[in-house]
């Protein structure tokens, strides 16, 4: 009886031992297995945007500049008033400009009185040497006489040439002092809205023959309105004429306009230069660069305003019904020429010239995007060509089909997680940690 006791309690005991060695075992096997979150391939639809930052501009404007030097005596508008073409905007002093017309027109007048002076003298230096001519001829005057004759005749004809070319320079220059005064008056230079209004009554400007006038105020279009981003240097292969385009205006709510791609620019302008010009005698070539892009606004609102703060999203590829993963799962391996992924950490063959140089490149692999297949608890790589880019999931064209079990995270874990390694599906608690 009691050696049958004993065999049950050995029994029992040697149950327990056995189970505690399985779940040892079984706990150890489940630790080395990598905690992986999982998703299926599915099928949707994918549109590929392009955001970047500007202002909004009228598509039309002009800086209109002060074309004489002087004083602005009078302002005829203020910043927001509708203007139309050939409008007096502003005055300029004239005082200086209209005493120099009043002077061209004295001289003008004297050159031509002192003309008319010439041309009596002419008639009668013609005159006279045509009688003087025909005594000549009749052996009635002396040689002298018809020469002395003949010199004041043309004397006087080129008197009267000189003055005529005299007075087509004085005329010029009334017509100059003409012009100047008339562009003291500011006229409008097209239809539209005082959209800045930089000089006050008072203030002296520099007129247009410096080579830089005063900008007195912007006249703009405001019918046809703009919007003027700078595109990454990485984006802007992706953008052309005629995409779409949504713009956000922050100052109205974040107020959506439609537009389209009406301009791309040629060049290249470095990150925080105000211009290309300045920027082009610089060496700006490790420096970051964007290309401005112009995107014209349909139906904008009354409220828009040039100078505005606007973010455009350009949408530059759509796909309708197309196989997606999310981006994070795309990771890129070394893979050998027989399409076998290469362990980082598994040392160089023996035979290979750099054999103790365990970081020096491999010449004999090349790097490609794939993602993780998650097959029978076994993380298999699988090369993929990818497509366009969503704004959290990317299309893929070639080398997964509908329903395939991904490996999607955690990006921490996608960065060294290799072919062929055990998974596990990650628990909540692990996700939290």
């Amino acid at each position: 009886m009691a050696s049958r006791k004993t065999r049950i309690l050995i029994g029992a005991g040697s149950v327990v031992v056995l189970a505690a060695i399985v779940g040892y075992v079984a706990t150890r096997e489940s630790r080395k297995k990598v905690a992986v979150q999982t998703q299926k391939v599915t099928r949707r639809d994918l549109t590929s945007i392009v955001s970047a930052s500007g202002e909004v501009k009228p598509k039309r404007y002009v800086n209109v500049a002060a074309n004489v030097s002087g004083r602005i005596t009078k302002l005829h508008v203020k910043e927001g008033d509708r203007v139309q073409l050939g409008q007096l905007l502003a005055r300029i002093d004239s005082t200086r400009f209209a005493a120099d017309e009043r002077q061209s027109q004295a001289a003008v007048q004297s050159a031509r009185s002192d003309l008319d002076r010439s041309r009596a003298d002419l008639e009668v230096a013609r005159l006279a040497f045509e009688r003087t001519q025909k005594m000549h001829a009749e052996k009635l005057v002396s040689e002298q006489a018809f020469d002395q004759a003949r010199a004041d005749f043309e004397m006087r004809t080129a008197n009267v040439a000189s003055l005529k070319g005299r007075i087509a320079q004085l005329e010029a220059a009334l017509e100059s002092s003409s012009d100047n005064l008339e562009k003291t008056a500011v006229i409008a230079p097209m239809d539209g809205v005082v959209t800045s209004l930089l000089k006050e009554e008072g203030e002296v400007v520099i007129g247009a023959q410096s080579f830089q006038p005063t900008v007195i105020m912007t006249v703009g279009d405001l019918s046809v309105m703009e919007t003027e981003v700078l595109v990454d240097e990485t984006d802007i292969r992706n953008v052309s004429l005629g995409q779409s385009a949504s713009v956000r205006v922050d100052a109205l709510d974040r107020l959506e306009i439609k537009g389209e791609v009406t301009e791309i620019g040629s060049s290249a302008i470095p990150r925080g230069a105000t211009s290309t010009a300045g920027a082009s005698a610089a060496n700006t070539g490790n420096q970051a660069k964007d290309f401005k892009v112009v995107v014209t606004l349909k139906d904008p609102p009354p409220t828009l305003r040039p100078g505005l703060n606007a973010t455009a999203d350009i949408t530059t590829a759509h796909r309708s019904d197309v196989l997606a993963v999310p981006i994070q799962a795309v990771v890129v391996r070394q893979v050998d020429k027989d399409g076998k992924v290469v362990d980082p950490d598994a040392p160089a063959s023996a035979s290979s010239e750099n054999a103790n140089a365990k970081d020096a490149p491999r010449r004999d692999v090349l790097e490609k995007e794939g993602v993780f297949l998650a097959t029978a608890g076994e993380a298999q790589f699988r090369p993929v060509k990818t497509g366009i880019l969503g704004e959290t999931e990317i299309e893929i064209s070639e080398g997964l089909k509908e329903g395939d079990e991904i490996v999607t995270g955690s990006y921490k874990t996608l960065r060294t997680l290799k072919d062929k390694a055990h998974v596990k599906l990650e628990t909540d608690k692990e996700k939290r940690s």
